[in-house]
């Protein structure tokens, strides 16, 4: 008997030591979240919003969720209630599956979603850019040039096909956003000082980067939900049935 109160101690600490890796994973899931909503929103004219919003307000939601979980482990634990232990094994479960099903889902529209990018930026460069009906399309652009450092589409010769060259009085061949170091003038002439990356291909990293670092929490957390739920089912068998 000592020797299985032992155990249930021992348990019972693996289980509360990981609700306080499942609550941390929870507030880093929710922080995620909220970087990948603010940081969609600079180019939000450039990417399908909906999409984006909707994916960081998931993980924000499943942030929040893992917490309660966490919390409904900690109350079984302390309680040694197998009926508690029950719920909290299943709610991680199906979190679990959802987040299978969900990886499965991003995966296979991953070159819808970046073919969206490379037609969007295009359409905002070829017809959007400098019109005065246009300007969150002329923001999200000059925007998306300076903090991902590139130029155009596919680069810079690409502005000669745009309305804004077709309407401007041709000294300039690129935006001053093209520019290394924004001064006036700056894209007159000087080819040294213009980013030389095509903003489609830019803007299709910057998802992938922040696509990836979904993902990796999304596997850390995965692996910890295995654990989670393996500790509840061995508490729980260990737990006499008179705590029924």
């Amino acid at each position: 008997m000592a020797e299985l109160n032992c155990g249930m101690k021992c348990l019972k600490f693996m289980l509360c030591v990981f609700n306080l890796f499942f609550w941390a994973a929870g507030i880093a899931t929710m922080a995620v979240g909220i970087f990948v909503r603010v940081s969609a929103n600079n180019y939000s004219a450039l990417m399908e919003e909906g999409d984006f919003k909707t994916a960081a307000n998931i993980l924000i939601a499943a942030g929040a969720l893992v917490m309660i979980i966490g919390g409904i482990g900690c109350c079984a634990v302390v309680k040694e209630n197998k009926w508690l232990l029950l719920l909290y094994s299943f709610l991680v479960l199906m979190i679990f599956i959802l987040e299978i099903a969900s990886g499965i889902m991003a995966y296979a529209k991953r070159d819808k979603v970046i073919n969206k990018i490379e037609d969007a930026v295009s359409k905002a460069i070829t017809n959007d850019y400098g019109q005065e009906d246009k300007k969150r399309f002329t923001e999200a652009i000059d925007k998306a040039q300076q903090e991902l450092m590139c130029c155009g589409v596919s680069s810079g010769a690409d502005w000669k096909n745009s309305a804004w060259y077709k309407k401007s009085d041709k000294s300039e061949s690129v935006p001053e956003s093209c520019c290394k170091k924004m001064t006036d003038g700056c894209s007159k002439g000087n080819s040294s000082n213009i980013y030389q990356e095509g903003c489609s291909q830019a803007l299709q990293d910057f998802v992938k980067s922040k696509m990836a670092v979904v993902g990796g929490i999304g596997v850390g957390i995965a692996i910890l939900q295995i654990l989670g739920v393996v500790f509840a089912i061995c508490l729980f068998r260990s737990i006499g049935y008179e705590k029924i």
